[in-house]
């Protein structure tokens, strides 16, 4: 017999930013929530590979500003010593136009998974719990997850990536307007192959320790030394663009990196031998296409709202800002009900 784990006021599935974000802005209101993760630790693409001392962001590299909002949120992280400036703008060896535009770009202290994890403190996150299906009631949602739990609540926020969420609720049943299911189909995703790589050799890249390759089959180098996170080996992430990641995507581990380890030696003038450490394979890495809001709550009997960085933004900040909005639409949408 299945076990009902909780009755919450809502359960929110994904513990990246945008779930993360929610989950804050209810539990400071004093909403019962429940936040389910598949992995491990919390974060999503806010990752950052670890052996001793060296870190390697493998999936967020940096993330701007623009918008009062967030840059109110910045201002306390940056107090606290969670993030600090990496650069403003971009030398002209690292990027190939909107080099200087003065924008800083944030990194975090100890990588993108030490802030994910600062922003969960105190959250109640169910973390290595597979969602299997959702249940909608007359009264509120239940989600079953692999080993057999239920958790029930009053609402339900969806943060996965968009193909993820829509197959999950069409395993469910759960109906919804023709044009909704439409749209939320169309948002494609382009995928990411990252490989990490230490570098035997010398190796300078550009300030401030980056190349920014737009439309090159390697998009993205960066040198985590000078990112403050590799404090023995220098450490490189290295991103490939979504076409070069769709083709390379069915080849083995072993491929990859030997292509993009072939792909370094041809881009340094100096004699640096690249060597493959590891590699983390992103499929829902960069939405190609976004829904022209912040959110999307789905026309049902009970609350159901979808957010993330597919919602009006394909940024760091564009996924908080998408969390935080969900978040403001189910309470008018809880207190509207009480």
């Amino acid at each position: 017999m299945n076990a009902v784990a909780g009755r919450y006021d809502v359960v929110i599935v994904g513990a990246g930013l945008s779930g993360l974000m929610a989950g804050r802005r209810l539990a400071h209101t004093g909403l019962h929530v429940n936040i389910i993760e598949r992995e491990p630790v919390a974060g999503g693409r806010l990752a950052t590979w670890h052996s001793g001392s060296d870190r390697a962001d493998t999936g967020a590299q940096f993330f701007t500003v623009r918008t009062a909002e967030i840059g109110a949120i910045v201002e306390q992280w940056l107090a606290a010593g969670w993030v600090f400036e990496w650069s403003r703008g971009w030398s002209n060896d690292s990027l190939l136009g909107d080099r200087l535009d003065g924008y800083p770009r944030y990194i975090a202290d100890g990588g993108f998974a030490t802030l994910a994890g600062r922003i969960s403190r105190g959250l109640p996150i169910r973390f290595a719990t597979e969602l299997r299906v959702v249940t909608a009631y007359s009264d509120g949602w239940c989600v079953m997850t692999a080993n057999g739990e239920r958790f029930c609540a009053r609402s339900l926020i969806l943060t996965l990536p968009v193909p993820q969420s829509l197959g999950i609720l069409n395993a469910g049943g759960i109906e919804m307007p023709d044009a909704t299911r439409e749209a939320l189909a169309s948002i494609q995703y382009g995928a990411c192959l990252c490989g990490i790589f230490a570098v035997d050799g010398d190796l300078e890249l550009p300030e401030p320790g980056a190349l920014q390759r737009p439309g090159r089959p390697i998009a993205w180098v960066a040198d985590n030394r000078r990112k403050g996170l590799a404090l023995t080996e220098r450490i490189l992430t290295v991103h490939a663009d979504p076409i070069a990641s769709a083709i390379w995507w069915a080849a083995t581990d072993e491929d990859v990196m030997a292509w993009m380890a072939a792909e370094l030696e041809s881009l340094s003038p100096r004699d640096a031998r690249f060597r493959p450490v590891a590699i983390k394979r992103w499929p829902y890495a960069i939405p190609l296409s976004v829904y022209p809001a912040r959110y999307l709550a789905v026309q049902t009997a009970v609350p159901l709202i979808l957010a993330g960085d597919a919602f009006d933004g394909p940024r760091v900040e564009g996924a908080a800002l998408s969390g935080m909005a969900a978040a403001d639409a189910l309470l008018e949408v809880l207190s509207a009900r009480s």
